[in-house]
């Protein structure tokens, strides 16, 4: 129910900023009808049994991530948006430029969900030998591949996502603080370090329009260019005032109108201008419900693949929401990450309903098993 307030909520917002150009309304139906049918699908279909391919689905999504950077023709081949190369691209002209009308998604969405998977099989096969320090090692290891291939499209959100994603799990895995607290105390002041160097005009990590954007979240005035789009963003929440401009004639969003990808990563723009600050919360605390409810599977979940399949789906949700409004709201640098099951994009709409589908997949095995022993019972009483 949740997932469909929130969706029902999406579908408005897109019929409110749809220019008649690029469809966003239609495109989110379809995404919500089908992505039912993915619901339907991942609930029976056995989270152990998907569980099975964590190996094939850490690879897939490796490949995924290696086409996007190398490939440049053919069939499939990486594509770019506003200088940030994070989508494949399928059929269509690799050489039309805007034109270009192939099929496209970012693979980083269906990273984060293989990753999820994957961890959580590894874990699980390591559980009886979790004490031991080299599990923690070669997850680090594995963790390490994706997220530069990710961070060098570039994609620095999604980076960090992953990160904080792999954090949680690592932390809900059974690892002993003796091997965590010390590498945590290690990477806080080496972090600290880092943001530090980055901002430094002779840092070699950062591509410059990132070390700009850096900066212009820390002195707007000085890169009124580059702070252009959370400018115009703060504007519109402002306007939305408390209740919004849901009632008021001939209503236009005409302050999100300003901000680019509106429809995508800004969307939360709109929604805080046309429900305003009451329809933000209610917002804000629909996500909140859905990421307890996957806490609360994963607490109740029969067995511990189940539990860590549950914090993954629940912290990524967590983190990415955190992200995105963090963004919209100029509390954090303007990184562009997708506000899940809300922002335009049919892949990645899909890959989030997919992982619902996982979560109630999970939330149902127990009231099988309970099921099936009132079944047996019920026979022998006969």
């Amino acid at each position: 129910m949740t997932v469909y307030i929130i969706g029902a909520i999406s579908v408005y917002m897109m019929y409110i900023l749809d220019d008649g150009d690029e469809a966003f309304l239609s495109k989110q139906l379809f995404g919500y009808v089908a992505g039912f049918a993915v619901i339907m699908f991942f609930t029976f279909l056995d989270y152990h049994l998907i569980a099975k391919l964590f190996i094939f689905a850490y690879l897939i999504g490796l490949i995924l991530l290696l086409i996007c950077r190398f490939s440049n023709s053919g069939l499939i081949y990486g594509w770019a948006h506003y200088d940030a190369r994070r989508w494949i691209k399928i059929g269509g002209d690799p050489t039309a430029g805007i034109n270009n009308k192939g099929f496209e998604f970012q693979p980083s969405d269906i990273v984060k969900v293989s990753l999820i998977i994957f961890f959580a099989k590894y874990f699980d096969l390591c559980r009886k030998k979790i004490t031991k320090f080299w599990v923690l090692v070669l997850s680090v290891l594995f963790i390490i591949i994706p997220t530069f291939l990710i961070l060098t499209q570039t994609d620095l959100s999604t980076s960090i996502v992953i990160v904080l994603l792999y954090s949680a799990m690592v932390f809900a895995s059974g690892v002993p603080f003796k091997y965590i607290l010390p590498i945590a105390g290690t990477a806080l002041p080496i972090l600290g370090g880092l943001y530090w160097y980055v901002q430094q005009p002779f840092q070699v990590i950062l591509k410059e329009y990132q070390q700009k954007r850096l900066l212009a979240s820390k002195f707007p005035e000085l890169y009124p260019e580059l702070t252009y789009q959370q400018t115009n963003a703060a504007a519109a929440i402002r306007s939305g005032g408390l209740y919004g401009k849901i009632f008021e004639e001939n209503n236009a969003l005409t302050g999100t109108r300003y901000v680019p990808v509106k429809e995508s990563d800004f969307v939360f723009t709109g929604i805080a201008e046309e429900f305003g600050f009451i329809g933000s919360v209610i917002v804000i605390a629909l996500f909140f419900v859905l990421v307890l409810l996957a806490f609360r599977i994963a607490k109740r979940a029969k067995d511990y693949l189940g539990k860590m399949i549950a914090i993954g789906i629940g912290s990524l949700f967590a983190f990415q929401v955190f992200i995105n409004i963090g963004v919209v709201t100029s509390l954090l640098p303007n990184t562009g990450i997708p506000l899940p099951l809300m922002s335009a994009g049919l892949s990645s709409l899909l890959v989030y309903l997919g992982m619902i589908g996982m979560l109630l997949n999970i939330s149902l095995q127990p009231a099988q098993k309970i099921e099936k022993k009132e079944d047996e019972f019920g026979a022998l009483n006969d």
